[in-house]
């Protein structure tokens, strides 16, 4: 089953991150992310600062309902950045690469 096709599970107490190997493997599956300090990251470019703030709403409605949330941040009124981690886990889970999948899926980004 696809990634974005996938529901994030309850993070399990003291479940570890994913290996490297496991990162690496899953990244290849979310076009236009990439590793950046231990988080995968994304920079949407959208065309004013409304777009941007609808954009980051939808995101917020998205991680609400699955219940695993992204580090955000607006700059220059026209990019987004997104990136995740699971900070209990202390690295990676599959539930990040989840959710970036469903972001690559979701209509308004470039």
């Amino acid at each position: 089953m696809e990634l974005a096709q996938q529901k994030c599970t309850t993070y399990k107490a003291g479940s570890p991150p994913l290996t490297r190997k496991e990162t690496i493997e899953l990244l290849g599956q979310i076009p236009g992310w990439s590793l950046q300090n231990g988080h995968i990251a994304r920079t949407f470019t959208l065309p004013d600062a409304a777009t941007c703030i609808a954009f980051i709403s939808e995101i917020a409605a998205l991680a609400t309902e699955e219940g695993h949330f992204p580090d955000l941040c607006m700059k220059e009124s026209r990019f987004v950045e997104v990136s995740f981690y699971t900070y209990p886990a202390g690295g990676l889970t599959k539930n990040d690469f989840v959710m970036a999948a469903k972001l690559n899926g979701m209509g308004n980004n470039q």
